[in-house]
């Protein structure tokens, strides 16, 4: 069994925390497993716990009453999810499901909310986490309103791009077109047309689930274009 108070330690939003506090918030935490593509919680369930992201990644995601979905925000490791049901006690806003296997550590929400009342150093990092959160949802809502879909997939390739040991740019989406096209706002259909946009300008090259930056200048003149 893993010394959770120990992990809790080393995490930015608990950094400072006494050894008691630490203590008092592992007491009734746990280590959650999910599989890909399995559901962390559900939009509109009580919420009763606050997670911090041990490893892979997450999509937070709404959906519309014919299912129709608009992703969030994807997070990873050294994240955390659920702060703001625990701070107005009121049901989730979103649903989050795994993107791969993730391993998360559960801490109860009455135990979080003690911690809170009772911490302002706590209180102002979850106050600090919720600000990003905010202004990523911010962002995606200026993309969504200012920039034309293939710019808003050259701004996102480059967002999750990382460097390859032979120094070429790739991004790797870790989600299928279908929900690429979520994140997005769009159809897979609207993406294929963007991706093929992309491709004919000779700014990238698809390679199965990943895609190569072939002309990462190119795509950044593009998306801010």
């Amino acid at each position: 069994m893993p010394d959770l108070g120990t992990e809790l330690a080393q995490v930015p939003l608990f950094a400072g925390l006494d050894p008691a506090e630490l203590s008092a918030l592992a007491r009734h935490a746990f280590v959650r497993r999910v599989a890909r593509g399995q559901i962390l919680f559900t939009e509109g369930e009580p919420s009763e716990h606050m997670y911090l992201i041990r490893s892979g990644r997450l999509r937070v995601y709404v959906a519309s009453p014919r299912g129709e979905e608009l992703v969030l925000a994807v997070v990873g490791p050294g994240e955390s999810l659920g702060e703001l049901s625990v701070l107005d006690r009121q049901p989730r806003s979103a649903t989050v499901d795994a993107l791969e296997p993730a391993e998360l550590i559960a801490l109860a929400g009455d135990d979080a909310r003690e911690l809170l009342e009772t911490n302002q150093q706590a209180l102002h990092a979850v106050a600090i986490a919720l600000a990003a959160g905010m202004r990523r949802l911010s962002g995606t809502a200026a993309d969504l309103v200012f920039l034309d879909l293939p710019r808003r997939l050259a701004k996102l390739l480059l967002g999750e791009a990382e460097k390859r040991p032979d120094g070429s740019l790739v991004s790797q989406l870790a989600m299928s077109q279908t929900g690429v096209a979520a994140r997005l706002g769009v159809t897979r259909q609207s993406l294929n047309r963007a991706l093929a946009t992309l491709v004919n300008r000779g700014w990238i090259t698809l390679e199965g689930t990943t895609v190569r930056l072939d002309d990462p200048p190119a795509l950044e003149r593009f998306a801010e274009s």
